[in-house]
């Protein structure tokens, strides 16, 4: 764009500081876009740095279903063994 102004994660409009620390990333992308004039990937990675720096953590579906799934494998795991124990109890 014409009119881009340099900007680092350490000196961000405090409006995008806002929404990034509310968990809004993508209104704090369209509010950087807006009052700096920088393409779409370098005010994505400028937020991104920003979450990182400000102590913001992700709460991507993936990573918090994380710990479900593990708890719930180390149960199949545990009910395979027994299984298997069983099995070869009865069979011998």
């Amino acid at each position: 764009m014409k009119n881009e102004k340099i900007v680092t994660a350490h000196d961000l409009p405090a409006d995008v500081i806002t929404a990034i620390k509310s968990g809004q990333k993508i209104e704090a992308i369209k509010i950087l876009r807006t009052s700096t004039g920088i393409g779409l990937a370098n005010a994505k990675v400028l937020v991104e740095s920003a979450a990182r720096l400000h102590g913001v953590k992700s709460t991507h579906p993936s990573m918090v279903r994380g710990e479900n799934y593990s708890q719930g494998a180390l149960r199949l795991l545990l009910l395979a063994i027994l299984a298997f124990g069983a099995y070869q109890y009865f069979l011998n």
